[in-house]
């Protein structure tokens, strides 16, 4: 079964144009924001920083982090200043959570997510929550190591596969990818299938009620911005998957 699900990874592949086209457009980003005051530090994460992206859909985070010493801007006011800056060049750009996205032909989109560092080495940062007016403390890049170094990409990239084909609500890619990490403990990484049906067995029986912390942050939860509705439409979808006579069921 692993040459089938390997076929389906093979197809979700991105091409190197395309990394270089992101690549390409990040580095254009970077520029146009680097005129703002407070030498601001660029940082990749993502679905790109995490080796996950699938072709049907993905995406790059482009961190911008201003020095921990920048206390003359309030977190909400780099939030605002780098979507102005954006506006100029972009439409549309979607005010989201904790970052502006950019959406570009072809399906894949930018996230640019202003912060203040809280260290000298840029791992941890106050982001602006859009929704609350507050702060959120968190570390993107240790987000991207934790998930980059799971063992689990390949079942991780399957999940967001049978996501967006269909359609469930997982807000978060991260609340995803974290689930599978959990639910895949202590099985062995060869076997695709079985790590595959794990994860969704453990989504399914765990979604309604979970509360899932960011390993960055105990104090922010992924699982906060889930409805109950959301909570049931996951749960449902993981056990329509896990009856699924044909892979053509989960994936098409």
């Amino acid at each position: 079964m692993n040459e089938y699900l390997n076929a389906v990874l093979e197809s979700q592949k991105i091409t190197q144009n395309e990394i270089k086209n992101l690549n390409y457009l990040a580095q254009t980003i970077k520029k146009q924001i680097s005129i703002l005051e407070g030498h601001p530090q660029f940082f990749i994460g993502g679905s790109f920083g995490k080796q996950t992206m699938i072709r049907s859909r993905y995406d790059l985070d482009l961190l911008v982090y201003w020095p921990s010493s920048a206390k003359q801007y309030s977190i909400k006011d780099l939030y605002i200043a780098v979507g102005d800056i954006l506006q100029q060049y972009y439409r549309p750009v979607n005010s989201k959570n904790v970052c502006w996205e950019i959406p570009f032909n072809g399906g894949f989109h930018i996230d640019v997510v202003p912060g203040r560092a809280l260290d000298s080495n840029f791992n941890e940062a106050n982001l602006h929550r859009n929704d609350t007016g507050t702060t959120l403390k968190t570390s993107l890049k240790a987000q991207v190591d934790f998930v980059a170094n799971c063992g689990r990409v390949p079942i991780i990239k399957l999940l967001k596969l049978w996501r967006v084909k269909k359609q469930v609500p997982f807000k978060k890619s991260f609340l995803l990818e974290i689930m599978a990490i959990n639910g895949c403990e202590g099985k062995g990484y060869n076997d695709y299938q079985d790590q595959f049906f794990t994860a969704l067995r453990y989504i399914r029986d765990n979604i309604l009620t979970c509360k899932i912390q960011d390993p960055a942050n105990s104090n922010n939860f992924l699982t906060d911005d889930l409805t109950p509705e959301a909570r049931i439409k996951i749960r449902d979808a993981a056990e329509l998957a896990i009856s699924a006579r044909l892979w053509d069921h989960i994936f098409k």
